[in-house]
């Protein structure tokens, strides 16, 4: 009797440490895929963030130089740079490579706080973008004459279509990353508390 009932508890001790060490493993597993994603999105905030404070020297040259636009177009466009370069420098602080190392409560709060920021800056930039767009309609007109200003507007809507097209799906794809880290999060929380 004493020999089966320590031939359980062997049994028992086995079956445990496998499954301390398969829960270990498939920790390491979800982080790893987590930090996969969070450097997804961190590479195309530095991208983003490079593009914009790159784009104030271009800009100056592009639009003051070449095109003979207004110092003052310049300038609200170098504004609307820095105010990009801002949001998303403030945005993503909080994701880096210590986020996968946080409590899964506290790392979620994190991703799900800038996802949020993420979605809220449409309700920023596109209204700003639409401002920008109108000075540049009014300074291709201001420096245009006549049948030349019809080709510049057409021009500059093409590009202002074609870039917002490439906004929207930068947008979309880097919310649907958050999205993507938070179900991952959410989905290892469940699996963990039915283990345990």
């Amino acid at each position: 009797m004493n020999t089966e009932f320590e031939d359980m508890r062997q049994q028992l001790n086995i079956l445990k440490e496998k499954l301390q060490h398969q829960a270990i493993v498939n920790d390491q597993v979800f982080r790893r895929s987590m930090k996969r994603n969070v450097m997804s999105i961190n590479r195309r905030y530095t991208i983003i963030s490079i593009l914009c404070i790159l784009m104030i020297p271009y800009a100056y040259w592009a639009f003051v130089v070449m095109a003979g636009m207004s110092f003052y177009f310049w300038l609200a466009t170098a504004v609307l740079m820095l105010v990009s370069f801002c949001y998303t420098i403030y945005n993503g602080r909080n994701l880096n490579s210590r986020l996968v190392e946080r409590d899964l409560v506290d790392a979620r709060m994190k991703v799900a706080n800038a996802k949020k920021l993420d979605a809220d800056w449409l309700m920023i930039g596109i209204p700003l973008t639409v401002l920008w767009l109108a000075y540049f309609f009014y300074e291709q007109y201001r420096i245009s004459n006549g049948d030349d200003w019809k080709y510049m507007v057409a021009s500059g809507a093409v590009g202002a279509i074609v870039g917002f097209a490439i906004g929207l799906w930068l947008h979309f794809k880097i919310q649907s990353d958050y999205e993507h880290i938070i179900d991952e999060i959410d989905d290892f929380k469940s699996q963990s508390s039915l283990d345990a």
